[in-house]
């Protein structure tokens, strides 16, 4: 088995790590290993679309993904790929750290790898008996679980807060611009008092919401008063300005709930008919 690690260093993206045999056989089993655990009670895999949260007992998959940085290259052609040399590279610069899957030519898994992982030899002490020694060389610790499983353009996953350490998934879910923020604060259905102020305030969670209220188009199928209607039914305040626009609350509080209403985070239970408030949500089937 060889091990790779995925860089942050624009000109050494990729990097073979170099293994004795005893650890290349090692390897081969936690991989395996962590392979069988990732989908280990999985009952249902979920289309990505920013909204849901997987349970569980699923996974959340991207079936056009583009490998651009050759993950899958590199599993098939590994002495293609330059190796790891500590005069020249810096364990720092690991992001992730992918090998083949041994059943399954063509199948990378992928673990997520953060600075902490790495060992200094300058700070560390290791247990040899009843007495601690000192490390005699800089190294790594493997994470306990795999990150992602991809296998020609679909990727695998559960967490897209980790996965998106990884992988530029801004074609998939992405954060409002400062440009849309600023376009979403002028639009015809809403009124801000001061947009530039707006998008200055607007935190990643605002961000987020905004993106995805943008991306749903619920602000041009649905009129400022429709939707002023409807949110009554969930208790929610909506104010029109004197020429019908939304006005765009000043506290984040409300503003924030307003958001919420705008992409459909609020439902009713079709049995107690009681309101609820959802933080992950997909289509019914």
């Amino acid at each position: 088995m060889n091990l790779f690690a995925l860089t942050d260093a624009a000109n050494s993206r990729i990097l073979r790590l170099p293994l004795n045999n005893a650890v290349q056989s090692s390897l081969q089993g936690v991989f395996a290993q962590q392979l069988a655990s990732f989908n280990e009670g999985i009952t249902d895999r979920v289309r990505f679309d920013g909204r849901y949260r997987p349970d569980p007992d699923e996974l959340l998959f991207i079936d056009d993904f583009v490998d651009i940085d050759g993950l899958a290259d590199a599993v098939t052609s590994p002495f293609g790929i330059d190796q790891f040399d500590q005069n020249r590279h810096n364990l720092s610069d690991i992001k992730a750290l992918f090998a083949g899957d041994s059943s399954q030519p063509g199948r990378v898994l992928i673990q997520l790898f953060e600075r902490r992982r790495v060992i200094d030899k300058a700070s560390t002490l290791f247990l040899s008996g009843n007495t601690f020694n000192r490390v005699e060389s800089n190294g790594i610790v493997l994470d306990t679980k795999l990150l992602a499983v991809l296998e020609g353009r679909l990727l695998t996953f559960q967490s897209f807060h980790f996965v998106r350490r990884v992988f530029a998934l801004s074609d998939f879910f992405r954060e409002a611009t400062a440009v849309e923020v600023m376009q979403f604060a002028q639009h015809d259905a809403l009124y801000s008092a001061d947009p530039v102020a707006f998008e200055e305030s607007a935190n990643n969670i605002v961000r987020s919401k905004i993106g995805l209220i943008l991306q749903s188009g619920v602000l041009s199928r649905h009129s400022p008063q429709v939707l002023a209607d409807t949110a009554k039914t969930f208790k929610v305040d909506i104010a029109l300005t004197a020429d019908g626009k939304i006005q765009l609350p000043d506290t984040q509080k409300e503003l924030r709930r307003l958001l919420r209403f705008l992409d459909e985070d609020f439902y009713e239970s079709p049995l107690s008919r009681t309101h609820f408030i959802s933080n992950s949500k997909r289509v019914a089937d």
